[in-house]
């Protein structure tokens, strides 16, 4: 037997990960960010049982909001990783079939082909988020020299209390966007291998019902709009109960 294909290629898949992507390393920073000033927030917190409740401490519920916002954003960086990596690992595959998809989408809908749904599902993994990451790096920078400057008594607490809250709001905002991005993604990657397998059926049928043996099962098992159109596209005129 005959083979062509390229042994570099084949051995580079073979001792490493072929496919990268900055984003994950952007994503574990910002997660190990979030965890950091978390528990430093700790020290704002009153002590259990503490009776009387220090005035100079920042409102509770503000510290806690915050705490919980970081602590939500570093489970979504941890989300946003796996997904990436799970579109790494089965990059190849999504792109074979999402090239076949666009013709599909081509000739279904009589327009030029497109490359939307690529793009769309390859977006986190080239870079999409990475704006986010950046945007939620820089609030997290603030929190920290927020902190710091709190403790060394150069920001008034109700600054402190105002930064908390900002960073609560812009960091819920970011992982919206941020998990909104990969449902978008899983939802597209569904679709386009159910299209894919649509389209695989399709050829499947056209090419066994021509075959004696096959064509038999498939006239008696087709539902009612697969004998539909078994009968208009393809001439059949022995179905059953039709």
């Amino acid at each position: 037997m005959s083979l062509n294909f390229n042994k570099n290629l084949f051995n580079v898949f073979g001792s490493s990960n072929a496919f990268q992507s900055a984003t994950m390393s952007k994503a574990t920073a910002t997660n190990s960010q979030c965890g950091t000033l978390r528990t430093r927030l700790e020290k704002y917190l009153p002590v259990e049982g503490e009776v009387i409740i220090d005035p100079t401490l920042p409102d509770e519920t503000k510290v806690t909001n915050c705490q919980n916002a970081l602590l939500n954003y570093g489970t979504g960086a941890n989300t946003l990783n796996a997904h990436v990596q799970t579109r790494l690992d089965s990059l190849l595959d999504d792109m074979q079939v999402s090239s076949a998809v666009k013709s599909v989408d081509s000739y279904i809908s009589d327009m030029p082909e497109s490359c939307y749904n690529i793009n769309t599902i390859a977006g986190t993994a080239a870079g999409a988020t990475d704006d986010l990451l950046a945007a939620s790096t820089g609030i997290l920078n603030e929190l920290d020299q927020g902190i710091a400057a709190f403790d060394g008594g150069t920001m008034e607490k109700v600054d402190f209390e105002d930064l908390l809250d900002r960073v609560s709001a812009e960091l819920g905002g970011n992982l919206t966007a941020i998990l909104g991005m990969i449902s978008n993604e899983v939802s597209m990657v569904q679709n386009m291998y159910d299209t894919h397998m649509r389209m695989a059926k399709s050829f499947k049928v056209s090419a066994l019902i021509d075959d004696p043996c096959v064509r038999p099962f498939l006239v008696r098992l087709a539902g009612p709009e697969l004998s539909a159109v078994l009968v208009s596209d393809f001439g059949v005129d022995d179905i059953p109960d039709l």
